[in-house]
C-alpha cells in the first residue's frame, strides 16, 4: 500500500490545530492537510476516552514542492496566516 508520509507539521499555538505537509512515495507530490482537535463533552466520554479527536477539516491538492505546499497551506489557512513561524 502507498501511503503518504508526514515531512513537516506546523501547530497553532494552543496545539489544537495542525498541519502536516506530507510527500507521496516516490517523492514528486506534495500536499498538505489541516487537522483540528475536537473536544467532547462528557456524554461522549465513553466513545472518547482521551476528551476529544482529531478530524481533518481540510486537504489540498497536489504540489510539485515542499515550498509550494508550505506557500499555499499559509495562505489557505487563516490561523497559519497570522502564525508565521
Amino acid at each position: 500500500m502507498n501511503t503518504w508520509t508526514a515531512i513537516k507539521k506546523l501547530e497553532s499555538e494552543n496545539g489544537a490545530l495542525n498541519v502536516e505537509i506530507c510527500v507521496n512515495p516516490d517523492g514528486k507530490l506534495f500536499r498538505f492537510y489541516e487537522n483540528a482537535w475536537i473536544e467532547v463533552g462528557e456524554e461522549e466520554l465513553l466513545f472518547h476516552p482521551e476528551g476529544g479527536y482529531w478530524t481533518c477539516p481540510k486537504m489540498s491538492g497536489y504540489y510539485a514542492s515542499i515550498k509550494e505546499c508550505e506557500d499555499a497551506a499559509r495562505s489557505d489557512i487563516a490561523w497559519l496566516a497570522d502564525n508565521r513561524s
